[in-house]
């Protein structure tokens, strides 16, 4: 199994993303770009999708709605600055499974770890 990670900041994500591997015991790819991230959805599934904000094609939900266009079974996480409240407001009927914090750390890989745990 892996999980794929679609951010132009790899080394900022670095523990966190070390955190989510060691919590799921997944694989991690890294896609710098949303259209490199695209292709990896098409050419080999991911069973998870880590949306980072400043892709160079859109917000983090923007990419989700297209994600979901693309392959609708993929299990995706977002980055995002909204309180909660707002985030599932914002989300809503994209099955998008959590919020990130912007800046994510060992705990909150952890955190994301468990609740993918959940849909394996």
């Amino acid at each position: 199994m892996h999980i794929l990670i679609a951010t132009a900041r790899p080394v900022e994500l670095s523990d966190f993303a070390d955190a989510l591997a060691k919590g799921t015991g997944a694989q991690l790819h890294f896609a710098d770009s949303w259209a490199n991230a695209l292709a990896t959805v098409k050419a080999m599934p991911p069973a998870f999708v880590v949306l980072d904000q400043g892709m160079e094609s859109g917000e983090p939900l923007e990419l989700a709605r297209q994600l979901v266009l693309v392959n609708a079974a993929v299990n995706t996480a977002v980055v995002s600055p909204l309180s909660r409240e707002a985030f599932h407001e914002a989300s809503e009927g994209l099955g998008i499974l959590a919020p990130v914090p912007v800046q994510p750390t060992v705990a909150d890989g952890e955190a994301l770890a468990r609740v993918f745990r959940r849909f394996m």
